[in-house]
């Protein structure tokens, strides 16, 4: 593809990015607090079907995996600035064991229960792992393991996207509405603990705002960072759980940008107050640009015949998990977030 072409599909996905940042501020929407994250999923989304030709060329030219992947992870790394290690300090050792104990209950769950349905190992897997970790990058991780076909992996991206998009935008509304009687910061544990992409986390997050914001990104990046003793374990038992030949992937799975988040949180923790005060507005609103150019281009993945081509059982599994994931997380917001 040619360097024009190139350039005009960034161009499109930056635009819009800078469409849904505007739209945010505009009324009526602003009285919504809608976060243009959300509002770049939609516009997405919108563009993504009635104009298909534009998904194309994101597609084709690159620009899609560069929004979904650097574009996505950078915004997440930069995301360190807005939290501290005392925020950190908030969700604990409880907070790490909470991550620990979703994950690879939740993967279990998936697995024996698409195994139950009579799915392959390998879908089994896949399917599994983005509910369970974060969404279609681990799905991606586990099948460099695995070694699904694309057919699979695309299957299993297509759950994360309606689930994970779908709980993006009821949840801030269960919060609103009052029904689970959860503060912000018990919200932040729910959340983070049972949305499937980082991205959604941080979109839900945002729109709930407050301490909500910050730890429901604290509890999902400690998800993410569980992937590092999944994609272990995945290894070390490939031929159950997909390809014998997978152990030789592990290493080139390893989330690293999860770990920059981390640095970038300790590094900005020992910055002075005045500079971290200064420097801080900034680096959000880069952040806030990146995450929503990442929203956009996931947005334009979202295609109504996504339902048709996966037909009805990784639906049925993925219900399954999310209702596994919202007891669990009701459970454990109930306990931490009280803490």
């Amino acid at each position: 593809m040619t360097r024009d072409l190139k350039i005009r599909a960034a161009l499109i996905v930056l635009g819009m990015a800078l469409v849904a940042m505007i739209l945010s501020h505009v009324p009526p929407l602003n009285s919504l607090h809608l976060s243009p994250l959300i509002i770049a999923v939609l516009l997405g989304a919108l563009v993504g079907n009635i104009v298909p030709r534009i998904l194309k060329l994101v597609v084709l030219s690159g620009v899609y995996a560069k929004c979904t992947r650097e574009a996505l992870r950078l915004g997440i790394i930069l995301y360190g600035f807005r939290i501290t290690l005392d925020q950190i300090m908030l969700v604990g050792y409880e907070g790490i064991a909470y991550a620990f104990i979703i994950v690879f209950s939740t993967f279990f769950v998936g697995f024996f229960a698409s195994r139950a349905m009579g799915l392959d190992r390998q879908s089994a897997s896949l399917i599994s792992s983005g509910s369970a970790i974060c969404g279609a990058a681990a799905v991606l991780a586990t099948e460099s393991i695995v070694k699904g076909s694309s057919q699979k992996v695309g299957i299993a991206v297509a759950t994360v996207v309606v689930f994970g998009t779908t709980c993006m935008f009821v949840y801030p509304l269960v919060y609103e509405s009052g029904i689970l009687g959860f503060t912000k910061a018990q919200m932040g544990f729910f959340m983070g603990g049972s949305l499937h992409e980082v991205a959604h986390a941080v979109a839900a997050g945002f729109s709930v705002g407050g301490e909500a914001s910050s730890i429901t990104v604290i509890i999902k990046m400690l998800r993410v960072l569980m992937l590092v003793p999944f994609l272990l374990m995945l290894g070390l038992n490939s031929a159950y759980f997909g390809s014998p030949e997978g152990a030789s992937s592990i290493r080139k799975s390893i989330p690293v940008f999860a770990i920059w988040f981390l640095v970038v949180v300790i590094v900005a923790s020992l910055l002075p107050l005045n500079i971290r005060q200064t420097i801080t507005p900034t680096i959000a609103l880069i952040d806030d640009f990146l995450l929503t150019v990442a929203m956009f281009a996931l947005g334009l993945s979202i295609q109504k015949d996504m339902f048709k081509k996966a037909g009805f059982k990784p639906y049925i599994i993925a219900t399954i998990m999310l209702c596994w994931l919202i007891l669990i997380c009701y459970i454990g917001a109930s306990i931490l977030g009280t803490q």
